[in-house]
This record gives structure tokens, sequence and C-alpha cells, in this order.
């Protein structure tokens, strides 16, 4: 069962904070967008949820086995339109800004991540405000989040989404992170400085392009999440922010972790209310572990296209399933000697 991670089990999940703050403060650049080359003319997905687990398959004339040692982790961060909860509705406006799939490979010691794009538009198990199963709708991923009464069911419908567009991959467990803690990542180590990368000041007006600044309190919330109000309003761009400003607070954490022995558990301690996970605390603090002693073979975003419905300001991502099947037989299959 989910639950929020309660501050009496912060003091055993210390070694979890830099991968959370990895995510919470949402990952890795975007790659380019190309022209989709669905082979089905519907654009439809033909794995999605709902079909059943491929252990073995062919690929390019060769044999693969899902990998038998691999741990996968689902780790989101969540807008704030919604409360942490249960609020008793089956529909909510909460949903994913951030996803990414953590393939944990114990065997060789190493993990890779899977970028996956917000507006990716895939399967969704849908429900009435009632509870009703309404069926599976082709919709924007992040949208998924937003059915089921509570954190553990709507981060479980997410998960179901999630898989099935990965070509049912089995998904373990999952991390959620509302994004309302950008802040606390922030100012936990005592401001993170960015060069803003385009012209950003109908949200701010010290984010003029070129400048060097450093980031406080509310600013590092607008400075990786707006979005709407900008000339270059692409999740793309909010994407490219997001690593800028990961990278920098993630040079000044391990600076702290060094030299001041309370910071892990100081930043635990803040991140507590907003943190929701169906890993104990002992699977969190292993799952930190062990990123700290395996190897880092880097994250993927899979390839696609984005398109723009001006008139309704809807966008969406049409993914690229050559790339992404090939994505998916590198991370999480091996290939099988003749």
């Amino acid at each position: 069962m989910a639950k929020k991670i309660q501050r009496e089990t912060i003091f055993q999940i210390g070694a979890i904070v830099l991968t959370v703050a990895a995510f919470g403060a949402a990952v890795f650049a975007v790659s380019k967008m190309i022209t989709a080359k669905n082979p089905n003319p519907d654009g439809s997905n033909p794995y999605e949820t709902g079909s059943k687990v491929r252990t073995t398959l062919t690929y390019n004339g060769k044999d693969y086995a899902l990998k038998d040692d691999m741990e996968v982790i689902m780790i989101i961060g969540v807008d704030d339109y919604e409360v942490m909860g249960d609020n008793g509705k089956n529909i909510n406006q909460s949903q994913a800004d951030v996803i990414y799939v953590y393939a944990i490979d114990h065997a060789s010691k190493t993990y890779k991540a899977l970028q996956i794009n917000r507006d990716t538009m895939t399967g969704v198990n849908t429900f009435s405000n009632a509870g009703a199963d309404t069926g599976i709708e082709q919709m924007q991923i992040c949208l998924a989040h937003a059915y089921g009464r509570n954190d553990n069911e709507r981060c479980r419908n997410m998960m179901d989404a999630v898989s099935g567009l990965i070509y049912d991959i089995p998904i373990d467990h999952y991390i959620s992170l509302t994004m309302a803690a950008i802040p606390v990542f922030n100012d936990q180590v005592g401001g993170v400085t960015v060069t803003i990368p385009e012209d950003m000041t109908a949200v701010d007006p010290a984010f003029r392009e070129g400048a060097t600044i450093t980031l406080h309190g509310d600013q590092a919330e607008r400075f990786v999440r707006s979005r709407m109000s900008l000339a270059n309003d692409t999740n793309s761009f909010r994407m490219r922010r997001q690593q800028i400003f990961l990278d920098s607070w993630m040079a000044k954490a391990a600076e702290l972790m060094e030299s001041d022995t309370s910071f892990s558990f100081d930043l635990i301690m803040a991140l507590s209310d907003y943190m929701v996970s169906d890993m104990t605390a002992n699977q969190l603090s292993d799952f930190s572990s062990r990123q700290a002693e395996y190897q880092d073979l880097g994250t993927v975003t899979p390839e696609g296209e984005l398109i723009d419905d001006d008139y309704n300001a809807f966008r969406e991502f049409h993914v690229d399933y050559d790339d992404l099947e090939a994505k998916v037989i590198d991370i999480f299959y091996d290939e099988v000697s003749p």
C-alpha cells in the first residue's frame, strides 16, 4: 500500500536524498523531435495496456530475453492542482509533469533511465467520477495521474499507462513527489545559480536571456515549470531548463554532502510532506545506496513528433515507435546466444 513518508522513518532513508532531488528538480535534456514513423495508420500503439508481457522476442533477426535480475522504478513529479491524499474523487486535476523510468540491472550493477515526454499520446485507463471503469482512451500520458481517489490509485494508474507505452515492461515500484517541493530543493542548497537560456521576463523581470542569477524561493519553481506565458512555450524548452537546474543543483548538493553531515537529513525532513511511494523506507534507502554504487549509463528520451493545436492550446507528442522499441530492447533485454 502506498504511504506518505512519515517523519519517524526519515532516519532510515537519508541516502535517498540525491535520487529524489535529481527527479524532483526535473531531469535531463530533451531529445530532438523528428517525424514519427508509426507503422499503424490509426496512430495506435499495438503494445498498449492490456497485452501480455513479452519475456522473449525477435528483433532485427536476433533473439532477446527480458533481463531476469532487473528492478524497474517509475519516478514522477506531480503538479500542484490537487492536494495529495484521498479527496474522494475519481477524476482530479493532478497531472504528472515529470515522468521517467529507472531500469536497475543488478546483474551488471548498472542503471539507465528512460525519460517520457508528458504530452506523449498513449492508452490510459479512465474512470467515471463515481469510480466506474470507462475503458482505455488515447490521451496525454500525464493525464493518467488524474484518475484515482488517492495517491496510491493515481500512481498505479500512471504505472499502467507507462508500462503499456513501453511494451508492457513490468514496473515494480513508484516514487512520486509534488512539484511544490522545487523551492525546497533550491533553498536547501542556498539557492541554485543558473544562466537564463532564452528570454523569460514574462514570468520574472530578472529572467533576461544570458543573465546569470541565483534562484531563491518561488523563483526556482518559475524557472523550472513556467511554460504557457513564455514566447517559447514548448515542453521541450521546459525540459531544457530542468536540465540546467539539475546540473547546478547536483554540483552544490555534492559539495554540501561532503562538508555538512546533516545535509541529507535536513533535506529529507524538508521533503517528507511532499513525497509518496509504495516502497518501504528500507527499500528507498537500498535504491539510493545502489545508485551510489552502480554505474550510471545515462538517460534516453524517445524521439517523436510534436503536434501543436494552436486553437485549443493543446499539444500532442506522437512517439516514434521504431525508436522507442529500439531503446526499450537496449535497456530491458539481453540478446540470447544461438
